[in-house]
């Protein structure tokens, strides 16, 4: 912290130590600063803004620009343009030195506005030549177009064009139609479909209740004279030894007689449970289609939604561009094609009545500034020198 603050006193005292030299060096900077600023020539600015126009493509019919922003600011800052405004204006200038006298770039973030920028010691020169170099631009632009636009092509090419759209516009209802009749079909016949799917399922089912409560029925008794018949059985069984022979034909009888109702009961059973299973499985099976025709239902009204606002859309384009191709053409037959699109001057270029340079209080600052950076390294290298010897 001691040597931060000797060091700090050293720097003090040689800046008092030549403060002359740093005065002298200030005063001389500043004065001299001031004296070429007050002797320099004005520097006078003219801007003018022009927007590009468009030519309109004989095969698309789409408007273009002339050109670009970027190729309109290279012709305009190519040699020729340039040395032909120095030989009109007779201007005292080089082409390089011209060059740092005129700006000609692309407004930012616009793709058609080009804006020209003159700086000359004469505000009546500087205009004019703002002027000079929009009308080469314009002249430039307006030879390109009547050289690409043929107005009877033209015409012709938006003729063929409103009928191209007006026939395809035609074919979209058309067809539009035919899709939504053929879907509206379909959907009717799954309707139908499904109708009588619900129909025939609960018939069936009712059919097959029927039966098995017809079944349900039959089968107590059966199981009743199952029961009658084996204790008769038992019975006789019990006194097997002391029956007589019309006896034991009777046992054998009912013997067969329960075999048979003992099949017929088993039979009517297993018949139960296929009639249950069939239930289950005709339910099973006619969910599954109900379920697949109701998502073909909801596939075909979503798709018929699609293709309205596909052709919706469509057509609404369509009758837009029919529209603009209605209007172009018309504006076309009644003007000149040079005259529609053109390009032109949107910010026109005034005559300054105050310069922009040279700034004098800012450049005597700087000077200011400079000098003294200059006169304290001057200061302090002498210092250094003084202590080597």
């Amino acid at each position: 912290m001691e040597e931060k603050e000797v060091d700090l006193r050293d720097y003090i005292r040689v800046i008092k130590k030549r403060k002359k030299i740093i005065l002298l060096i200030f005063v001389i900077a500043v004065i001299s600063s001031g004296v070429i600023s007050f002797f320099l020539p004005p520097t006078y600015e003219v801007t003018s803004t022009l927007r590009i126009g468009k030519i309109i493509d004989v095969d698309t019919l789409e408007r273009e620009p002339v050109e670009s922003s970027i190729a309109a600011s290279k012709f305009l800052k190519g040699p020729g343009i340039l040395t032909e405004t120095i030989k009109n204006f007779k201007l005292p200038y080089t082409l390089e030195k011209m060059k740092e006298k005129i700006f000609v770039d692309p407004v930012r973030e616009t793709e058609d506005l080009v804006q020209i920028k003159v700086e000359m010691n004469n505000p009546k020169v500087a205009l004019n030549v703002a002027n000079y170099l929009a009308d080469k631009l314009l002249q430039r632009h307006k030879e390109i177009k009547t050289l690409y636009e043929n107005k009877k092509e033209l015409l012709t090419r938006y003729d063929e064009r409103i009928a191209d759209i007006q026939k395809e516009l035609s074919m979209i209802e058309k067809s539009k139609e035919e899709i939504l009749t053929q879907y509206d079909q379909k959907i009717e016949g799954i309707n139908k479909e499904l109708v009588g799917l619900e129909k025939s399922k609960e018939e069936i089912l009712t059919q097959y209740d029927q039966k098995i409560k017809d079944i349900n029925k039959e089968l107590p008794t059966f199981k009743n004279d199952i029961t009658q018949t084996k204790k008769k059985i038992e019975e006789m069984t019990k006194r097997s030894k002391s029956l007589s022979e019309a006896e034991s034909r009777i046992l054998v009888g009912y013997m067969e007689d329960l075999k048979g109702k003992q099949e017929r009961y088993d039979n009517l059973m297993k018949e139960l449970i296929d009639l249950e299973l069939a239930k289950i499985e005709l339910r099973k099976s006619k969910d599954a289609r109900y379920d697949k025709l109701m998502k073909e239902l909801i596939d075909l009204e979503l798709a018929k939604i699609e293709l309205k606002k596909s052709k919706d859309e469509r057509y609404d384009k369509l009758t837009k561009e029919l529209r603009d191709a209605q209007f172009a053409k018309t504006e076309l037959e009644r003007r000149d094609p040079l005259k529609m699109y053109p390009t032109e001057v949107i910010v026109s270029p005034y005559e300054p009545e105050k310069p922009i340079g040279p700034r004098k209080l800012l450049n005597i600052l700087v000077t200011a500034v400079i000098s003294l950076i200059v006169g304290v390294g001057i200061a302090f290298s002498l210092e250094y020198f003084e202590k080597e010897e």
